[in-house]
């Protein structure tokens, strides 16, 4: 099995992976802005968060900074994401807590029941068996009603709808990112590392084993899917 590695994902030499990532994907910010009033929370209100994934933190940053007393647990394998996040999160740094770890050996660890479960472009190079679990292991850990949203690359089992979808986004980060070395890198990853799905079929996953769930957002290969904890 090949293990992935953080120049699989940190591939940027200069550390402008944020500046490429919003660049370089499709609705980036628009579909954080809904991850975020999907959360289902008024302002005001106290709830705990895990992030998967969390990277640089811009997630995080986005619930943190709409929710005052939200408090997030972020979730990365590696040392040069968290490096990134500490600094994006330092404003919000007593409400945050940062873990090195593999998503599904922390949840498999985690101790206690939360409100809610985020990702953001962090499961896409999972296989099937992989996605099968942390939506089990997710469901585990939420709390009655609780939700995971997921914001992630995914496909489309017709081959001409997935074909043109991956063209789609391809063809974005062309127009956004100049650097003829950074887009290779990035189509490199596309087609070599990423395992997407489709959603539909994510959605029958989550359901077998006790999530309800729903598309909220989808365009080309970005979507949002809301996955809910029953009673």
């Amino acid at each position: 099995m090949k293990v992935l590695g953080i120049d699989d994902f940190f591939y940027v030499s200069d550390r402008s992976y944020d500046f490429l990532a919003e660049k370089s994907l499709p609705y980036y910010h628009e579909a954080h802005k809904l991850l975020v009033s999907s959360l289902c929370f008024k302002r005001e209100e106290e709830f705990e968060v895990i992030d998967l994934g969390v990277g640089s933190g811009v997630t995080s940053a986005y619930i943190l900074k709409n929710y005052p007393k939200a408090r997030i647990t972020g979730v990365d394998l590696f040392d040069e994401m968290l490096e990134d996040a500490k600094v994006r999160l330092k404003p919000f740094e007593d409400r945050v807590t940062l873990v090195r770890a593999d998503n599904a050996e922390f949840l498999r660890t985690f101790s206690r029941k939360v409100n809610i479960v985020v990702s953001a472009f962090c499961i896409h190079h999972l296989d099937e068996a992989g996605k099968k679990e942390l939506f089990s292991l997710i469901h585990d850990i939420l709390l009655p009603r609780g939700r995971f949203l997921m914001l992630d690359l995914t496909t489309f089992a017709d081959a001409c709808l997935r074909e043109q979808a991956r063209q789609a986004t391809i063809d974005y980060m062309k127009e956004h990112v100049q650097d003829e070395d950074y887009r290779a890198k990035w189509i490199h990853h596309w087609n070599h590392i990423n395992t997407p799905h489709p959603a539909d079929e994510m959605v029958r996953w989550a359901e077998s084993v006790n999530l309800q769930a729903e598309i909220v957002f989808r365009a080309g290969e970005v979507a949002l899917i809301e996955f809910l904890r029953e009673g």
